[in-house]
């Protein structure tokens, strides 16, 4: 299923179906040989003066540029779907010796399944304790039926959880593989939507921002109680580049089965070696609303 930036593919799709001044053209680079479309011109040069940015799209690589200014060592990811939406940005603080330790075994990418690893680990001896589907079922909140048929078959499968006569056993203490999450929502303009948005990313973000261009942001920096209300950092892009960070966020909210589950995911695609989740496809094409570079087709964010 395609994930993408509802806000930017609906302004694009508006300004096109409006009969505005925008340009539909297909790349004569690469991007044509891997059928990649791209949206130009989707709004209006502006008029104030003062350089601004046509898409939320062209916001992304100052963005993947500036990671470490959001979180040392950190890996970047885009488009990662997870509970809280689908977050532009997601830098992770790889957790190394988790990922050792989990060795061959893979990410886990359905929420009832963290759910359920991250339950065995609560246990003294995870890996020496045995779970019924009863007791299980009891702790994240699904029917014992549902573990029985698909939940637990899938985790024995992929490598995670072993039968055992009485039940299931663990075969590995779950470990987080980040020692840190970090989501950045990059936005035009609304920036009352963006705090919206970026309020839902702290169930699963260590720490949550949102990051405006810098020629629509004075609006927002008046108003840094929303920012404080909320827990979520501000920062702004200019057209040149630059990145500047105005309010930090606020101590961490997560949701521990929430957090782990963006984890698994962005680890996934870490390890597929992608660097973005799935974008809009029409007609066998990857259609983006872009002026510029796009990290998420380039390889702006690869590791």
């Amino acid at each position: 299923m395609p994930y993408s930036d509802a806000t930017t593919w609906a302004r694009s799709i508006t300004a096109l179906a409006a009969g505005a001044a925008a340009r539909t053209v297909t790349s004569k680079d690469s991007r044509l040989r891997h059928g990649i479309a791209r949206v130009i011109d989707v709004t209006a040069p502006t008029q104030t003066g003062q350089a601004r940015f046509r898409t939320e799209a062209d916001m992304l690589e100052p963005l993947v540029n500036a990671a470490s200014r959001f979180g040392a060592r950190s890996t970047v990811l885009l488009e990662v779907p997870c509970t809280a939406g689908v977050p532009d940005l997601v830098l992770l603080e790889l957790d190394r010796r988790a990922m050792r330790a989990r060795g061959d075994i893979g990410a886990v990418e359905d929420f009832v399944d963290v759910r359920v690893m991250v339950t065995t680990a609560q246990v003294h001896r995870p890996t020496g304790t045995i779970w019924t589907a009863e007791l299980m079922a009891q702790h994240v909140g699904v029917t014992t039926a549902h573990l029985r048929r698909t939940v637990l078959p899938r985790l024995v499968e992929g490598g995670h959880m072993r039968r055992v006569s009485q039940g299931w056993q663990p075969t590995y203490r779950y470990r987080s593989l980040a020692r840190r999450v970090v989501t950045i929502e990059a936005k035009l303009r609304d920036w009352r939507g963006a705090v919206a948005q970026a309020a839902r990313h702290t169930a699963v973000a260590d720490a949550a921002w949102i990051a405006l261009d810098d020629a629509s942001a004075a609006a927002a920096q008046r108003n840094s109680e929303w920012f404080s209300a909320y827990g979520i950092g501000l920062a702004t892009v200019r057209v040149d580049g630059a990145v500047e960070q105005w309010i930090e966020p606020g101590a961490p909210r997560t949701s521990r089965f929430e957090r782990e589950f963006l984890v698994e995911r962005s680890v996934s695609l870490y390890l597929a070696g992608r660097v973005s989740g799935e974008l809009p496809n029409v007609f066998g094409r990857t259609l983006v609303a872009t002026t510029g570079s796009d990290p998420r087709l380039v390889g702006a964010a690869a590791r």
